[in-house]
């Protein structure tokens, strides 16, 4: 933890990446004001308290009440950059939202210097096939995640002088590791493939395909099997079919279409946050 009002830093506390201001012992989202950097303009986020003297507004996208103010009336004002690793990538930590507990992630090309990503992990090209990524172009991948799968969360705080000029003080930017999970694996799909077919090999499975089994990829691992034969007969629904479900970590568990796919996504995903959680906990 940073002592005094200087940053906006606790092991507790994760702000998003963005300019923040504290003014009369609280601190705000803060944006250049017009005429910068004489004036800074406050916000105040969905969820949170608008104190008085703010003004709503509803037609904003970005902050439900703001307040234009003196450079000079604020106590501190400091940039935050807030990284994070996800499936073994490095992400910016562009929002979160405490109404709804998740974090938006925007996936960071541009790897800050000492913080490198784990091996293996997946190239942009296949985030646009897993469920739940907003992918537009292999530079701008947008992510939601609950805060507590966020690993190696890390902030990167550069103060400002205040009143103005306003300038950075590069020499003494403060970097603060945030209680987080240690790591947030990512497995490739012909791992998966391969941890089932030494399953199946170790089991009596009579007659079933292996040569024809496939990958489909989840948020939090891959769904392995061969999908059933098409039949003429509408009484063979092959109910009991054989399905392995393989979390990022490499923990295979067996399953069968009886179960709905639904239900055991979100087991296999709840599954691997106990491990990640158990190992962070010691």
């Amino acid at each position: 933890m940073v002592a005094g009002p200087t940053v906006p830093l606790d092991s507790s506390t994760l702000y998003a990446n963005g300019l923040y201001g504290l003014f009369d012992g609280r601190w705000y989202w803060a944006d250049m004001g017009h005429p910068w950097p004489e004036k800074v303009i406050l916000g105040v986020r969905a969820g949170e308290d608008v104190p008085e003297g703010f003004t709503e507004t509803p037609e904003s996208f970005k902050f439900i009440a703001t307040r234009v103010v003196d450079s000079d009336a604020l106590s501190a004002l400091c940039t935050v950059g807030t990284y994070c690793t996800w499936k073994n990538r490095v992400w910016k930590i562009a929002k979160i939202d405490d109404t709804r507990r998740v974090a938006t992630l925007h996936i960071s090309l541009m790897i800050e210097r000492g913080y490198p990503e784990s091996e293996p992990c997946p190239q942009p090209e296949e985030f646009f096939r897993m469920p739940g990524i907003n992918y537009m172009d292999r530079e701008w991948i947008a992510a939601e995640v609950r805060p507590s799968e966020m690993a190696r969360v890390m902030l990167l705080v550069t103060p400002f002088d205040v009143p103005p000029p306003v300038r950075s003080r590069l020499d003494d930017q403060i970097r603060v590791w945030v209680d987080s999970v240690d790591s947030s694996p990512w497995l490739p799909g012909e791992d998966a493939l391969a941890l089932v077919r030494e399953r199946v090999a170790g089991e009596d499975m009579g007659s079933y395909p292996v040569d024809r089994l496939q990958a489909d990829r989840l948020r939090d691992g891959w769904r392995v099997w061969a999908v059933p034969p098409v039949s003429d007969d509408p009484l063979d629904v092959r109910m009991g079919w054989a399905i392995w479900y393989v979390a990022d970590d490499g923990v295979v568990w067996r399953s069968s279409n009886s179960t709905e796919f639904r239900k055991a996504e979100l087991e296999l995903t709840n599954q691997l946050f106990k491990r990640l959680h158990a190992t962070r906990q010691g």
